[in-house]
């Protein structure tokens, strides 16, 4: 097995530590890593020392465990590390190899001790209180040793003793009072440590307070790790100095020594160490002497495919190119409207509401161009990493480059976006839900598109919601909040009526294109269907087999991955399930094995029933798999690609699926509801939706809403070009409210429908929610505890308060753990956040229980 990669650990330590690097060993032998080379590196603050450590290097031989391939290429496996014990620990303890790596880096850092180790009246000493990354609500209390006060200040990094440990964390206050008598001492300030501003602190703050969650928490959330930890990856360049410049290149200068400065003088900016001595032909040593007589600088920065200012493949200013249409009149209105607010600079929030290919972007873009003119920055979210390749192109041919930030590229490459917004090096932040945090300089507008997806809203803790946080922040700044939507959530349209928003509207597609006509095809008076597992209805095929012909492209949508959702026995009724959820094995033919969304479990396909042991068992509920594989069979010779999360892998992968769909070389796009926002594919002229009201059966009081506007959402992909777009639902409930309203693509009366409802209910937008989740690997623990944390909430007798349950979750068991959850209802948020904290606050029944609460729940499975 050859080495895979090369990782690095970072371990941080006080000078003063009798033992700094066993931790840094303690961290190898739990992560089960084994390399052939572990390297160390030291950080300390200049001028520091630590006699018999810094600059002391032992090298064993000692053959590692695991290592067997490595040996045997190399004839031996090497450890470079300090203490010959360690060493010998290494060797004896290290636990089976799970992952091979190349080499191992451990960084250590060695922060500045602070010269106070007494405690006193903590009322006479200043203090500062510091969050740490940990799901604790409260910061913790530290004293400012006298040595530090003038250097400590909100936001800033600090280490601290933490239990027997030390952590980082991050001043979040000052004061001079503690209620806690005896207070430890701030051990250091990390060295070129992440500090975050005081306006986006303050958000932070806001943020862990709204959602009833650490503020350290928050903060990890908001740092991609590498700018937490301080690993951003630069290289090294070479530069000319004035001196340099002038002096004269004879034959006395040595020849290595003059490649470098004649091919420095030819280049009008600085170039790669690297790529320097590659294309001179010469080591690094003239390059180092050079820089040893002052005739050459050589410093770090960032790589060239960032941008780094002044250097190589850089330094062009912005350029703007023209749109390829002339905005309506709808769009200058709504442009003129939002520019205003950019220009004065003032809050306001605007529902961008436009029909599916009115030119909301257009609207963004010339909206940023106003902010970008006066000077600020702008930040832009979207709802799906997927669209992000498409929103970059535009955005940056239009008005330069920006920075990405999201959580499927690589941690080095999103640490250097952000820096370079914090820099100011970049004025566009674009990205996913933790983007609504980038440190953009001078913010001058905020713009969430597709602003009605429930993937804004974060499921695992902190567990906010980017669109409400970007308004809060637009608020705070005195910016402009755009919220663009063709179908827009109930509580945006609440908030335009109490006058909260203001409404703009966009009713036409951009050039006059019409909307796709949409044709309704009842399932239940089909009388028969072909392939896909009996998805495809004869009048889709013939629509398919047509569409081919024209030589235009098919995009069919099914929000239901793999070969087959469930393994099912006809004669007993068998279901192939998780062993650790409550739910059924999904097939997935590509792995030749059933398995479990969530957890991951997985096993292969039985060839009779386990129970009954019947040989005719089924594979029923087919996926966006099976469709594929239908396809195939049906339209021999079609190319055909599937846009799903098992088929995306990496970013790469993904942007090359939708490049390749973009220039018409696939003929049908298969896919989940990640094909079905946002992405404009003119080729596009008939959209299947093979199973309309696949989610109209969740129990979730906002399934009809979610439905009608994902349904919206994926018709809008047709017709964007040239040609007219057609679109075939087939449903099993053409006549639910919900599905007539998208067949019209019409949300008016499914608004008016549901708001009565919800009115009546006191559900949002005429209410507030909070969730309640209490889990335990013990069914009876798990609904003791949900019991005993309803019956104290009802005992404050709060009369604007509702309870609803506990019951059993939809879910009933994920991951090993049973669920049970109950809902808190109020209309005003008051009454309601007062029970929540007081429930948050209580101990359950059961130590092993856990609870979570989620302030404004998306997800009530």
């Amino acid at each position: 097995m050859p080495p895979s990669a090369t990782t690095e650990v970072e371990y941080s330590i006080l000078r003063g530590d009798r033992e700094p690097f066993q931790g840094a060993v303690d961290l190898l032998l739990c992560g089960g890593l084994i390399a052939p080379r572990i390297d160390l590196q030291i950080l300390r603050p200049k001028g520091v020392e630590i006699p018999g450590i810094c600059g002391r290097r032992l090298v064993t031989h000692d053959h590692l465990p695991g290592s067997q391939c490595a040996s045997s290429r190399s004839g031996g496996s090497h450890a470079s590390v300090i203490i010959s014990r360690q060493a010998s620990l290494l060797k004896e303890s290290l636990p089976p190899c799970r992952k091979y790596l190349s080499s191992v880096t451990i960084r250590l850092e060695i922060a500045e001790e602070s010269s106070s180790e007494g405690r006193g009246d903590c009322q006479m000493t200043s203090i500062a209180r510091v969050a740490v990354p940990i799901p604790l609500h409260e910061p913790f209390d530290y004293r400012i040793p006298e040595s530090l006060k003038d250097k400590i200040r909100p936001g800033i990094q600090v280490l601290v003793p933490f239990g027997p440990t030390k952590r980082h964390g991050w001043v979040v206050d000052l004061t001079d009072h503690s209620p806690h008598p005896r207070l430890r001492d701030i051990d250091g300030i990390v060295a070129q440590g992440a500090e975050i501003e005081a306006e986006l602190l303050d958000l932070l703050r806001w943020t862990a307070d709204y959602y009833l969650c650490g503020i350290g928490e928050v903060i990890e959330c908001a740092l991609p790790r590498p700018v937490r930890t301080r690993r951003v990856r630069t290289v090294r360049w070479v530069k000319l100095t004035p001196e340099g410049k002038q002096v004269e290149l004879t034959r006395e200068v040595p020849e290595a020594r003059r490649k470098v400065l004649e091919h420095l003088r030819q280049s009008a900016t600085p170039r790669q160490m690297q790529r320097l001595v590659d294309e001179c032909s010469v080591s690094d040593s003239p390059v180092k002497t050079l820089a040893r007589r002052g005739l050459v600088e050589i410093f770090d920065a960032l790589p060239p495919e960032f941008g780094t200012p002044g250097c190589e493949d850089n330094g062009s200013s912005t350029v703007l190119i023209s749109p390829s249409f002339d905005p309506n009149q709808q769009q200058i209105d709504a442009i003129e409207k939002i520019s205003s607010s950019v220009s004065k600079p003032e809050y306001q929030t605007y529902l961008l509401h436009g029909v599916t290919g009115s030119g909301k972007t257009e609207v963004y873009i010339r909206c940023v161009q106003r902010a970008l003119e006066m000077g600020r920055g702008a930040l832009v979210l979207l709802p799906e990493i997927a669209l992000t390749p498409q929103a970059v192109e535009r955005f940056t041919e239009r008005l330069g480059p920006v920075a990405i930030l999201h959580s499927m590229l690589p941690d080095s490459e999103r640490a250097v976006h952000y820096e370079r917004l914090r820099q100011g090096e970049v004025k566009i932040a674009l990205g996913a839900r933790s983007a609504v945090f980038a440190p953009v300089t001078d913010l001058g507008i905020i713009i969430v598109d597709e602003s009605h997806e429930s993937s804004y809203k974060q499921e695992n803790s902190p567990r906010y919601h980017a669109r409400d946080v970007a308004v809060m922040r637009a608020h705070r700044l005195g910016v402009p909040c755009v919220l663009g939507s063709a179908t827009p959530s109930m509580e945006s349209l609440e908030n335009v009526r109490r006058g909260r928003f203001e409404r703009l509207r966009l009713d036409e597609r951009a050039n006059g294109r019409p909307l796709a006509t949409v044709e309704v095809i009842d399932r239940r008076a089909e009388a028969k269907s072909v392939g896909g597992g009996g998805l495809f209805s004869i009048p889709l095929i013939d629509r398919i087999r047509a569409t081919l012909e024209r030589d235009e492209q098919v995009l069919l949508f099914l929000n239901r991955r793999g070969f087959a959702r469930n393994i099912h026995c006809p004669r007993c009724g068998f279901n192939l399930r998780c062993h650790q959820c409550d739910i059924p094995l999904t097939f997935h033919k590509g792995k030749s094995r059933s398995q479990c969304n969530y957890c991951g479990e997985h096993r292969p396909i039985p060839s009779k029933c386990p129970d009954c042991q019947f040989t005719g068992i089924q594979q029923r509920s087919p996926g966006t798999e099976r469709i594929e594989d239908s396809l195939n069979s049906l339209f021999p010779g079609v190319k055909i690609d599937r846009l799903d999360r098992d088929t995306v892998t990496s970013t790469s992968r993904m942007e090359a699926i939708l490049r390749r769909f973009r220039d018409g070389e696939p003929q049908i796009l298969v896919g989940t509801q990640m094909v079905a926002k946002g992405h404009d594919i003119p080729g596009v002229t008939l959209v299947g939706v093979l199973d309309a009201d696949i989610a109209l059966g969740l129990p979730d009081f906002r399934s009809a809403e979610r439905t009608a506007q994902l349904l919206c959402q994926v018709a809008g992909r047709a017709g964007r070009g040239e040609s007219p777009g057609h679109v075939v639902l087939q449903t099993k409930q053409p006549e639910h409210y919900a599905l007539c309203c998208a067949s019209r693509q019409d949300l008016d009366g499914l608004l008016d429908e549901e708001d009565s409802i919800r009115r009546m209910l006191k559900y949002p937008p005429h209410g507030h929610l909070a969730r309640l989740l209490c889990e335990d690997e013990d069914e009876k623990k798990a609904r003791e505890s949900a019991m005993s944390l309803a019956e104290m909430m009802k005992e404050m007798n709060h009369p604007e308060v509702e309870i609803l349950g506990p019951a059993p979750a939809p879910i009933e068991r994920l991951r090993g753990r049973f669920r049970q959850h109950m809902l808190i209802k109020s209309v005003e948020r008051g009454p309601l956040r007062e029970v929540a904290r007081a429930a948050q606050a209580q101990k359950p029944r059961w130590a092993s229980t856990r609870i979570t609460l989620d302030i404004d729940p998306q997800n009530l499975l």
